[in-house]
């Protein structure tokens, strides 16, 4: 079983730096107070804000997809992306060796080798378009 503290998250939700939606965190904060499992959600600065939550009640990832879903736009580097997908991964973990039962259960994040596309339905050669 695990202790309580592995239990209980706490997490920073990062939202894009906008000029335009400059309030996103407090817009959240608005959005996030009422939500069962939540503990705490507090704007840590204008793009930051911090949650407290129960992991048996709720995870990381259905908050920030709901967040997106409504219309919020989260910063989305490399690093804070494959950030997300450990803790879903970890979450998810836990959540199953709690009990309890997950509606969409994803894989760990696997990283394939890229294969370069070609949008350009030109079949030119490259230094032939520059010159037409």
């Amino acid at each position: 079983m695990p202790l309580c503290n592995d239990i209980i998250k706490e997490r920073e939700i990062r939202f894009t730096y906008s000029l335009t939606e400059a309030d996103q965190a407090e817009k959240a904060v608005r959005l996030l107070a009422g939500i069962v499992g939540i503990e705490l959600v507090v704007p840590i600065r204008i793009n930051i804000l911090r949650v407290r939550y129960d992991i048996r009640e709720i995870t990381m990832q259905a908050l920030e997809s709901a967040l997106i879903d409504v219309g919020f736009t989260l910063q989305t580097s490399l690093t804070l992306q494959l950030k997300r997908e450990v803790i879903a991964y970890c979450e998810d973990a836990l959540r199953s060796s709690l009990g309890i039962e997950a509606d969409n259960q994803q894989p760990p994040l696997t990283f394939t080798k890229a294969t370069p596309l070609r949008h350009n339905l030109d079949p030119r050669p490259d230094n032939w378009r520059n010159y037409i």
